[in-house]
């Protein structure tokens, strides 16, 4: 058996799939030997008759060759160039030939040679070294923290790079598998405690939340494949619990404290935007107008406050553009971000492992969520505040961050038929064991 499987798994030349291929033909063979060994047939002879029946090595080593091999996914590539291009032909229209356009312009090379170097890593890295990417990630942030420049009393390049722990937490996610409602306990804790960090680095409640919402998304997929071997519906009925406590609390304090906390305040003037037009509500009323006042082709007609709306986030530039050459483009970008939302999503759904589809749905997550509060805020159905929508948002951490993200979107594809929940170097390669003697 062990010469059969060697030689078949010489033909295939990836060599990290060489591995799970050998572990499922010896389960495969060992599993046939077992049934001829039920009908009276002694072991060794059972093994070679199931190895017999497998065929030629070489033949079958040729054949897996061409399913286990890496793949590019060349689709989410070709979409990410041209996300790219309108989100610096949109730049253009609205800072002309400016220093924000370089600048962008070289964000977004880099950015795309940080998606081909993140696709050609192997995402397992994340779940074999399980909390060191989280302690560098925290320490890395801590520094940033102090060497970012504050732009009205926030961090632009923070809210975006704390984001980089929801990936990180996936991989703690698939490490706590098997074990039962502690490790229940610890996810839910780690989430916690990364919201709360997310929070803080990023001066913003929005990039706390979002975290919070996506990791527990992904924490009730991996209840549903029972990654942690306890009764799912109470686990998922904690799980969602857990997620709407903090809509709740808020409803509650909107109704208790009224107008004494500013940020209550904002909420309350999003939702009953008519009652103050003068004052707090003053954004939302002109983003009404503004929509109310666009053409399908061409300029929209003036409105007073247009100026405020652009300049209250920048995040709107859509309504900008729409404002400025019609909404038929912004027909024709919400059609390329749903072709990229799709093809994200084909990636999600394919996955056959935990690892690769928790990393997958995670990542995914975070450019879903701030593309679709973007669009919903660009629309007046969604408070103003700071959202960074890719493609079209600038900076330097935006264009990074997203990078990683839609990288580790392509290495889960890449991997999807090489890497396997039983390859040994897709699990954790150090494990320290304490035991206590009493004397």
């Amino acid at each position: 058996m062990d010469e059969f499987i060697k030689t078949l798994t010489e033909q295939i030349r990836c060599v990290k799939a060489r591995e799970g291929v050998a572990r499922e033909l010896s389960d495969h063979i060992l599993d046939q030997a077992g049934a001829y060994e039920q009908s009276g047939i002694e072991h060794d002879k059972a093994v070679e008759m199931a190895v017999r029946e497998m065929g030629d090595p070489v033949e079958i080593g040729v054949s897996l060759d061409r399913i286990h091999r890496p793949r590019m996914n060349w689709k989410m590539l070709l979409l990410t160039f041209i996300l790219s291009a309108a989100g610096l032909l949109i730049m253009y229209c609205v800072y002309g030939n400016s220093l924000i356009l370089s600048k962008q312009a070289a964000f977004t090379v880099l950015g795309i040679a940080v998606i081909m170097a993140v696709n050609f890593v192997d995402y397992s890295v994340l779940g074999r070294f399980g909390y060191v990417p989280y302690i560098l990630l925290t320490v890395a942030l801590l520094i940033g923290k102090s060497v970012f420049p504050y732009l009205n009393g926030r961090q632009p390049s923070m809210s975006m790079l704390a984001y980089l722990y929801v990936p990180v937490c996936a991989g703690i996610l698939y490490r706590l598998r098997g074990g039962g409602y502690g490790s229940l306990i610890k996810g839910i804790l780690m989430i916690g405690i990364t919201s709360i960090l997310g929070m803080q680095f990023s001066s913003n409640i929005l990039v706390g939340a979002n975290i919070f919402l996506i990791m527990n998304i992904t924490m009730l997929v991996a209840v549903r494949k029972n990654a942690f071997n306890a009764d799912k519906k109470i686990m998922t009925t904690i799980i969602l619990a857990i997620t709407v406590m903090p809509v709740v609390c808020t409803a509650f304090l909107c109704m208790v404290y009224r107008g004494r906390s500013f940020r209550i305040e904002r909420l309350r003037s999003f939702f009953m935007a008519s009652k103050h037009p003068e004052t707090s509500g003053y954004i939302y009323m002109a983003t009404r107008s503004i929509l109310s006042n666009l053409r399908f082709i061409g300029h929209g007609n003036d409105v007073n406050g247009y100026d405020e709306v652009v300049n209250a986030s920048n995040s709107m530039i859509p309504l900008q553009i729409m404002y400025s050459y019609g909404f038929i483009f912004g027909i024709l970008l919400l059609l390329l971000f749903a072709v990229f939302i799709i093809t994200a999503v084909k990636i999600v759904r394919s996955q056959k492992n935990r690892f690769g589809a928790l990393v997958s749905l995670s990542s995914f997550l975070v450019i879903f969520l701030n593309c679709f509060e973007g669009i919903l805020m660009n629309l007046g159905l969604y408070p103003v505040t700071t959202i960074s929508i890719p493609f079209i948002t600038f900076g330097g951490s935006v264009a990074f961050v997203y990078s990683v993200l839609i990288g580790l979107l392509m290495s889960v594809h890449r991997y999807e038929n090489v890497i396997t929940e039983k390859t040994k170097k897709y699990q954790s390669r150090y494990r320290l064991n304490i035991k206590l003697e009493r004397r």
